[in-house]
């Protein structure tokens, strides 16, 4: 679980909101490689990846 305002690094895509056991909410952002992660809808939630999206070769 990556932390709100913390760097996606090389792993891009999408992310879901998940609370601190483990519950996922309806909310999702897409982060670009190398972006900070945005701000959840309430405190001590973070973000889980989803799904990753692919590298781009240019």
């Amino acid at each position: 679980m990556k932390k709100p305002g913390s760097n996606s690094g090389r792993n891009g895509g999408i992310f879901q909101e998940t609370g601190p056991r483990g519950a996922r909410y309806d909310n999702y952002a897409t982060v670009r490689d190398n972006e900070r992660m945005p701000p959840t809808t309430e405190s001590g939630r973070g973000w889980t990846q989803v799904r990753r999206t692919p590298d781009s070769k240019r």
